[in-house]
Formats: C-alpha cells, sequence, structure tokens
C-alpha cells in the first residue's frame, strides 16, 4: 500500500509547475510540495520496514534521519502554504533547507546503502539513488531554457514513481526483514 500511495504523490511537483506556470501561488506550491513529501515520506517507511539500507545500524539510521528531513521539508510545504511562517523566518528556513538536504541524502547515504545491502537486489538497488539526482539534474536544467522546468518535475515524478512500483513489488520479492531484538 505505501508503495501505492508513493506512486500517487509522485507527480504533485509537476502538477504544481503546470497549475502555477510561474506565478508562484503559495497555497498550490504548498499543498503540492506536502503531497510530494507524503509519498517520499510513504517510500521511506516502506524502505524502512524492507530494511532497504541494510539491517544493520547503520541501515537504520540512514533512513530514520531521512525522514527527520522529510518530515522537516513537509513541515516547509505546510508553512508555504499557510503562511504561519515566511521566509526570512528562522522555522521557516530550518524546515525549507530540509528539501534540498534530503535530496542530498537520498542520493549518497541512502542511494549507497541500497545499492551496497542489495535490497532490493539489481537495478532496482539504484533507485533510491535515480530520486536523489534529480537535485543536481534540477539545476542544470534551467541552462536549456525556460521550458526544461517542466522536464525537470517530470523526471522528479517518473524517479519517484519507479521508486514507488519498485517498493510495491520489491515486497513480494524480499523477506521482510525482522526486528533486531532490543537490547
Amino acid at each position: 500500500m505505501l508503495g501505492i500511495v508513493a506512486m500517487i504523490c509522485a507527480p504533485a511537483l509537476l502538477v504544481e509547475a503546470v497549475i502555477t506556470i510561474d506565478q508562484g501561488n503559495h497555497l498550490v506550491v504548498g499543498i503540492a510540495s506536502m503531497v510530494f513529501m507524503f509519498g517520499w515520506i510513504c517510500s521511506n517507511t516502506a524502505m524502512r520496514r524492507l530494511r532497504a539500507a541494510g539491517t544493520g545500524r547503520w541501515g537504520r539510521a540512514v533512513l530514520l534521519v531521512q525522514l527527520v528531513g522529510l518530515v522537516l521539508a513537509f513541515a516547509s510545504g505546510f508553512f508555504e502554504a499557510t503562511g504561519l511562517f515566511g521566509r526570512g523566518d528562522t522555522i521557516f528556513d530550518v524546515a525549507d533547507s530540509a528539501w534540498p538536504l534530503s535530496m542530498i541524502w537520498m542520493f549518497l547515504p541512502v542511494g549507497v546503502s541500497t545499492i551496497l545491502a542489495g535490497r532490493p537486489p539489481g537495478w532496482r538497488g539504484f533507485v533510491p539513488m535515480l530520486c536523489g539526482s534529480w537535485l543536481p539534474l534540477s539545476f542544470a536544467l534551467p541552462l536549456f531554457g525556460g521550458s526544461a522546468v517542466y522536464v525537470g518535475f517530470g523526471m522528479a515524478a517518473v524517479f519517484w514513481l519507479m521508486l514507488g512500483l519498485v517498493l510495491r513489488n520489491s515486497e513480494e520479492r524480499i523477506q521482510v526483514a525482522p526486528q533486531p531484538a532490543v537490547r
């Protein structure tokens, strides 16, 4: 179910870009951000349940750190939509910085850990790293013109849709790793 929810939420940023078309509607941007983050939180939850980053302490920790960043990024969307805190407010700025930091974390620690753990196996283990690669790719796209931004949001939709699909299908192939004994 978590993978399905993640797939449904994956195109939220693309929908936001199409709706706002450079208008910067804070309500739409904030809601789209929260929907996207909710899907990513579902992906993170599925990855933690599958022990995708490994069955040891590092594998658990890397995904828990990711979850904290995702919750902060979700809060950033809430602040954007409601205007409760705005740019320049420390609370907003801390929450908003979780967006790029979560991408970097997804690309390096989560991506590498998932590949090394081999959970899910084969090419599927590279999908979290692919998702995290969206950040550097999105910085390069504006060099190709204004409409390239839509390509970037389309890539985000495809990457996170793939992650949801991989997680949805991995549950059938990977035995969910048992919880480690509490010491």
